[in-house]
């Protein structure tokens, strides 16, 4: 790279850096370990004494300019002149020293405890510059390069993401620095997740329904396409509409936004963790024009499989002279009815109907089928009014001679027991508003969020939570978020091999999750992260915290 590439190259690569551990580049960092973090994704490697004498020249913060005046500081060295260094260092003229003589060199002195016994073998495994009890400072001068571009190569990705996907002004900023100060003002107790009134007055609206079912231990629930047609300020709402008749049963729910590109790929881009004054959460930022991809989520920490079933169970259907629904599997219906009317025009027309009708028998409907609907049923504007539900659930008694075993499937299938409580699955409206244009949204499929949520959740978790080794194994880390409803573990395993590891939350204070039980163990991948626990309060209306033990197994 010549000198005038570098130097257009470089401003963007601290800007990167720096917005890897700030949310903008009008936030301070705040300690000396977000400068170190910054600098470090910058490609640097700033020794403590470095460290400390640039932290003493501010009093408690240190801006975005202040920060690259520092960076510009440390030089940029290429593989022969580390390699040189080492060799210096030694004072050999092969480029190779011994393993031991190496690692006396690296441990010795005050590091702070940065680099542990188990960090320095992973390297040196890692890195695989040893040979016959001698390492090879050419080779591990190269490794050290590459790492250095990889941690530019990855500020860089995610400043592409965030330019790509949100713009950052003026009242958004204000609005963070805000809210950080009420956050910082309260206690250490478990906080509701960026609680704000949401002022979206006017704004052009978009409204559906959705629901969340249990399918064999796990959870499908309605998808969504987006549009957005021009750029503009856009909120996206989540909101839970039990219709389950339980008691403390409030189900956990968030969506989760990914951008749809043309070439197939879909990039997460947040999710709904603002908590407004009518029960619901959002998020709230400015898109640009685009097609895009918007799946539920909750924990599975109340949406659960039943431990036994009632032993009573409601009468569905009368048999006197006539076959005939009774009052309270008519009443299930009209639940079910309103449910699966997703957009709430008080009809179902044929998508609506085909969801409920592939959840219900696992068909879909035909275009013969939907004719001998409209001509046997009530229809209006061809969509089937509630009366013609109503009907098709009475004629469908009548064919199998008051005999119930298809319609408690069906009951079954939209999560209810046999009392008639919906217990195995839980409503939800989602709404989409922009202060620019009228969004579209459109019911995608009814699905789980597969591998794609799976990894979005798992993001969420690590970004909005700090980094903490695990028994001091540079390569297993725990992150921890705690927010006033909600709380979520996730382990990163970043060695090659799987580990087992036990996560005991059982000293926990009223608290359930979404695991068997509170003490559970998970098997990580290498190279992966999972999350080990979703939690929520047991009671929401009793205070309740957090505590999670960690032990490898072997």
């Amino acid at each position: 790279m010549d000198r005038l590439e570098r130097e257009e190259t470089r401003p963007k690569e601290l800007n990167a850096a720096y917005l890897c551990v700030k949310p903008t580049v009008a936030d301070d960092l705040d300690s000396m370990e977000d400068l170190k973090r910054a600098l470090q994704y910058a490609g640097h490697n700033p020794t403590p004494s470095f460290l400390q004498k640039k932290w003493g020249e501010v009093s408690e913060s240190m801006t975005y300019e202040k920060f690259c005046i520092i960076a510009n500081e440390l030089p940029e060295m290429n593989v022969d002149e580390v390699a040189t260094l080492f060799m210096k260092i030694f004072g050999i003229p092969d480029g190779r020293v011994g393993e031991n003589d190496f690692k006396n060199m690296l441990m010795s002195g005050n590091h702070n405890g940065d680099l542990s016994d188990a960090d320095l073998e992973y390297i040196l495994k890692e890195a695989n510059v040893t040979e016959n009890g001698l390492i090879d400072c050419n080779k591990l001068g190269r490794v050290i390069i590459q790492t250095v571009n990889e941690m530019k190569q990855l500020s860089l990705s995610k400043l592409e993401e965030r330019s790509n996907l949100q713009r950052i002004n003026s009242q958004t900023y204000t609005k963070k620095k805000q809210d950080k100060n009420k956050s910082e003002s309260k206690s250490n107790s478990p906080k509701r997740d960026n609680k704000s009134k949401l002022d979206i007055g006017g704004w052009h609206e978009t409204r559906l329904k959705g629901c969340f079912y249990l399918e064999k231990r796990n959870v499908i629930s309605h998808q969504y396409s987006m549009e957005i047609t021009e750029m503009g300020p856009t909120v996206v709402k989540i909101h839970s509409q039990s219709f389950s008749r339980i008691e403390n049963n409030n189900v956990d729910i968030l969506g989760y936004i990914f951008r749809e590109n043309g070439d197939g790929l879909r990039n997460f881009i947040g999710f709904t963790d603002k908590f407004d004054s009518d029960g619901s959460y959002y998020w709230q930022d400015t898109l640009k024009e685009g097609h895009y991809l918007i799946i539920p989520y909750t924990s599975g920490c109340r949406l659960g499989e039943r431990l036994k079933e009632p032993e009573d169970a409601m009468e569905l259907v009368e048999k006197n002279e006539k076959v005939k629904l009774t009052k309270e599997f008519r009443k299930v219906l009209e639940e079910i009815f309103q449910q699966v009317d997703l957009d709430g025009n008080g009809r179902l027309n044929r998508q609506e109907f085909n969801l409920y009708n592939w959840r219900t028998s696992g068909e879909e409907v035909q275009d013969d089928e939907w004719e001998v609907v409209h001509h046997n049923f009530d229809v209006e504007d061809d969509e089937l009014t509630l009366a013609g539900f109503l009907a098709l659930h009475q004629l469908e008694a009548e064919d199998n001679g008051g005999e119930a075993d298809d319609l408690w499937m069906s009951l079954e299938a939209m999560g209810y027991n046999r009392l008639g409580a919906q217990d195995q699955a839980a409503p939800f409206s989602l709404s989409v508003h922009s202060s620019v244009c009228e969004p579209t949204l459109f019911v995608s499929g009814l699905k789980s969020g597969g591998l794609l949520l799976d990894k979005a959740v798992v993001r969420s978790i690590m970004e909005n939570s700090e980094a903490v080794k695990i028994k001091n194994m540079m390569d297993l880390i725990k992150y921890e978020y705690v927010g006033e409803n909600r709380a979520g573990i996730v382990i990163q395993n970043k060695a090659h091999s799987k580990v087992t590891i036990k996560v005991d939350c059982s000293n926990s204070k009223n608290i359930v999750t979404n695991r068997p039980t509170l003490n559970w163990t998970v098997e990580v991948a290498g190279k992966s992260a999972i999350v080990a626990h979703q939690l929520i309060p047991d009671n929401e209306n009793e205070e309740w915290s957090l505590s999670c033990i960690e032990t490898l197994v072997k």
